[in-house]
């Protein structure tokens, strides 16, 4: 029998939000309790110990807590002095369609009052609320290089009426065509965000954002409803670990010797059923060689989060780009989690 101090004993934050699983899956759950947790677990740099919970669990309970990590992410209950009605600040982003050909080196600048206006009118931001903007579109590699921790470490700084700091320091170029807009909405009375744009306030949204930006494309069908900012950042870290991926894989398929490459398989390997934060991976197979041989070529894992994704997203954007690199032969495989 192992010696007491020998024993792992969780630490009180690990315990409580144990005691938050448990208590979900028996269907009496304190969000407001979780969101505290979580902020707590951000506050001290432990966002990856979050994530490795996330992947462990079932998707129904994943896609809860993923949720209610955004929400701690992105918002805060401003203090006040008075017995009042609370008041939030909410870190939010629209996702932005750019033009193919961004001339380098990239501007994406927008004029933070006049756009702070616009966001007021086209979502119908309630009186008394502050509407404020990043003063540049962010593109998907510029957000990769940010965490849950510094979204709420900016917000908590706005909602704490400090001096406001650009999340981020300089733009890198886009993988995808895609800018987003962030934006902070401090003193709202809950701490959500309008759910839809209608269409008249979509292209008007649109419009006045063109107009300060040329960078942007004229397409309201590809403007996304507002969500927060950590929605923004995980679709923004999906698309440049992914395209990274589908790099990785073309340089190795490209460096085969060329009777290799014409023969090669490329299977992408789509973990499923197991919560919303999942590996995805490449192998690169020969089928001249003996099955126990196993593949020429494995890539290592990239983590992407799947809510709201379709599980043949992964494989729809790695086979496009393998396609225009020459590559033709490739098989997508979802492995399944035991309990499904």
């Amino acid at each position: 029998m192992p010696h007491m101090s020998s024993w792992y004993r969780p630490d009180p934050l690990t315990r409580d939000l144990i005691h938050l699983i448990n208590a979900r899956r028996h269907d009496h759950g304190d969000s407001e309790l979780a969101i505290e947790v979580l902020q707590a677990l951000l506050e001290q740099d432990r966002e990856h110990d979050v994530l490795t919970v996330l992947a462990a669990l079932d998707e129904e309970m994943a896609e809860w807590l993923f949720d209610l990590l955004a929400e701690a992410a992105c918002s805060v209950l401003i203090e006040s002095d008075h017995d009042d009605e609370p008041a939030y600040a909410i870190f939010g982003a629209i996702e932005l369609p750019l033009q193919a050909n961004l001339a380098a080196p990239l501007g994406l600048k927008i004029h933070p009052e006049k756009t702070a206006e616009l966001l007021r009118e086209c979502l119908h931001v309630p009186p008394g609320t502050v509407v404020t903007v990043e003063p540049r579109l962010l593109t998907d590699t510029t957000l990769d290089f940010l965490t849950l921790q510094q979204l709420h470490e900016h917000l908590s700084c706005m909602a704490g009426s400090q001096r406001r700091q650009p999340i981020t320091a300089r733009l890198h170029p886009p993988v995808e065509s895609t800018a987003f807009l962030l934006f902070e909405l401090i003193g709202a009375s809950d701490s959500s965000l309008p759910e839809s744009i209608p269409d008249k306030e979509r292209e008007a949204l649109l419009q006045g954002l063109v107009a300060q930006c040329p960078e942007i494309a004229l397409a309201p069908n590809m403007l996304e409803v507002p969500v927060y900012a950590a929605y923004g950042m995980f679709d923004a870290q999906n698309a440049v670990r992914l395209h990274r991926l589908a790099d990785e894989t073309a340089a190795v398929w490209h460096d085969l010797d060329p009777p290799v490459r014409s023969r090669a398989i490329v299977h992408l390997h789509t973990q499923c059923g197991n919560g919303v934060y999942m590996p995805v991976w490449t192998d690169l197979f020969d089928p001249d060689l003996p099955e126990d041989h196993g593949p020429i070529w494995t890539s290592p894992d990239v983590w992407v989060f799947t809510a709201d994704l379709p599980i043949e997203w992964p494989g729809e954007m790695l086979t496009n780009r393998l396609l225009a690199e020459g590559c033709t032969r490739f098989e997508n495989h979802i492995v399944e989690a035991p309990e499904n």
